[in-house]
């Protein structure tokens, strides 16, 4: 056997793991290709000797990277987060190992550089998702902070760019099938849940769980189909058909129920542990290392403050549910309370011998009965963020529903909301109702010039001196006033015409004094303004085009708008 004295400790004390599960061990990035091989491979080939000897340019390098995520741990980091740092660790050594480069303090700067380029290639060539390579080099680039004690992060070295988090916009439809979606997944929890009480464990297998939306969910609890060749024979059938109504006679303990039942009772703890997510916006790490209280409901707006029960005071809330919630809540715990009366979490999942209960479940088999039963699956952050968007949009108020979800208002803002098309012209359409004075009247007065307005004259703020002032009298005064507003119809667009055609009369009359500028007229400010207002009618799109070159026709045919025909006809009449 190999005898490695020089190799120091690396590994991580404070990080608990299963009697079956590998110790985490930055050691075998020591050895050359100790990076390239699997963990338990690796662990056998260092106590043979197969990777040779450690490396000693290395072990400065590894010791300082060990210390980095040791030191974060004992400041209260993250276990998953130091799984994942030692995870990208070894990728990027990986890389090191298949290019044959020497690795040290001194080139693991360079090193480190040429790997985000080959990341960045990657992102190049629409290989790996721009999100994961930055989240791999920015992991690795923390820990070489540490190791080369920089005062700027070594990542703004690098090409690679944290992605911007600009939100795809939902349209109406996106919208509300992501609801229904929530909604459909939400019944088969409630119907799986409803399916699987104590008789259910230890009866006949496959259990079938109706379900609301039609048809039935088969659950097999751990058993296999009988193969189509076993199904014929009838001496096998009725064996197992004698047993089945055997199991169902007698009295199962509760150690059996649990032996039997293993599958059945994984499924509906999962349920329920999805369902009250769901409900209570926790996060799956928090919920499901819950324990058990002995509970006390505060009735609260729309709902309960659940607390932990104390006497003559009520203790402090450990979360918050719907009131139509507690009714479910209640029999999940009397269902619990049967099967694991001595278990003091919330939700007991049975898991395998050597494993540890911190572990995040997994939800294989409610996946395969969404599969099943034709239902999308929604996994525990899509429930919170949906759960989260339908308070926001609910209350319309960032601070109660950040205060509800138990998250900073930038973080829920940032990381949480998901625009939504139908909120978004609601709201739009709230502050025009409010702010345009033309729509904050129930009936807007006529304008004196073609358009609308609220009555109110306000000049705006680019309005020429010799411009004609806002009065609500002169409809040149119109052309600058902040309450005017435009019309989109062929009517306005006939009517502006006209209007300018007037205008033209007036200043093609005008004699200037001597000494005066023909620029200086009211008429020529209002000409332009018209003419800029036609001229935008007009390149806008093809409907709004044929309105104005509708109109000039008709200009030039002497077919005027009956609000100003009258007027024109009696300028045009009148000799100058």
């Amino acid at each position: 056997m190999h005898d490695d004295l020089r190799a120091p400790d690396l590994t991580f004390p404070s990080i608990k793991h299963g009697t079956r599960e590998m110790q985490l061990d930055l050691k075998r990035l020591l050895y050359r290709r100790g990076a390239c091989i699997p963990v338990r491979q690796a662990e056998a080939c260092i106590l043979t000797g197969s990777l040779g000897s450690p490396l000693p340019e290395r072990m400065d390098l590894v010791k300082q990277a060990h210390d980095a995520i040791l030191g974060k741990l004992a400041m209260g980091g993250s276990v998953a987060t130091a799984k994942t740092q030692v995870k990208n660790l070894t990728t990027f050594f990986r890389w090191v190992d298949d290019a044959s480069l020497d690795l040290n303090l001194q080139t693991v700067h360079t090193h480190y550089i040429h790997w985000t380029d080959a990341l960045h290639r990657l992102n190049v060539a629409k290989r790996m998702a721009v999100s994961t390579i930055y989240t791999l080099g920015r992991s690795v680039g923390q820990i070489l902070d540490y190791v080369l004690d920089r005062e700027t992060p070594i990542l703004e070295l690098t090409r690679l760019r944290e992605p911007k988090g600009r939100k795809s916009p939902q349209g109406r439809v996106a919208d509300k099938q992501n609801l229904e979606s929530t909604f459909a997944f939400g019944h088969l929890l409630q119907d799986i849940c409803d399916g699987l009480p104590l008789s259910s464990l230890s009866g006949v297998r496959p259990v079938r769980v109706p379900l609301r939306a039609g048809g039935e969910l088969l659950l097999m609890g751990g058993l296999h189909e009988p193969s189509p060749e076993l199904v014929d024979r009838t001496p096998y059938m009725e064996r197992r058909r004698l047993a089945e109504e055997k199991r169902r006679r007698s009295i199962v303990k509760r150690d059996k129920i649990l032996e039997s039942g293993r599958v059945l009772v994984n499924m509906r703890i999962l349920a329920e542990l999805l369902m009250f997510i769901g409900q209570t916006g926790m996060s799956l790490s928090q919920a499901h290392q819950l324990q058990l209280r002995h509970f006390s409901y505060a009735s609260d707006v729309d709902g309960y403050k659940v607390r932990d029960y104390k006497a003559r005071r009520g203790g402090e809330v450990l979360f918050e549910i719907f009131k139509e919630y507690r009714n479910h809540f209640e029999r999940y715990l009397e269902w619990r309370r049967t099967l694991f009366p001595d278990d003091s979490r919330l939700f007991p999942l049975l898991r395998t011998i050597g494993t540890l209960t911190s572990l995040r479940p997994y939800f294989g088999q409610i996946q395969q009965a969404c599969k099943d039963a034709g239902v999308d699956w929604m996994p525990p952050k899509l429930l919170r963020s949906t759960r989260v968007n339908w308070l926001l949009r609910r209350s319309g108020d960032p601070d109660l529903t950040s205060e509800m979800a138990q998250h900073q208002k930038q973080t829920l803002l940032r990381h949480y909301e998901v625009p939504s098309q139908q909120r978004a012209i609601g709201e739009v359409t709230r502050f025009w109702l409010t702010a345009d004075p033309t729509l904050c009247k129930a009936n807007p007065m006529p304008s004196a010039a073609p358009g609308s307005c609220n009555g109110y004259p306000s000049t705006i703020s680019f309005k020429p001196a010799p411009a004609t002032t806002p009065d609500c009298i002169h409809p040149s005064g119109c052309l600058w006033c902040e309450h005017h507003r435009d019309i989109d119809a062929f009517d306005y667009v006939w009517a502006l015409a006209c209007f300018r055609h007037l205008k033209s009369i007036e200043l093609s009359r005008n004699r200037p004094s001597m000494g005066s500028q023909h620029s200086e007229h009211p008429a020529h400010h209002a000409l332009t303004r018209i003419s800029e207002k036609l001229a935008w009618f007009r390149d806008s799109n093809d409907a709004r085009r044929s309105w104005a070159e509708e109109a000039f026709a008709r200009i030039d045919e002497s077919d005027f708008h009956p609000e100003w025909r009258r007027l024109i006809e009696a300028v045009e009449g009148t000799p100058p």
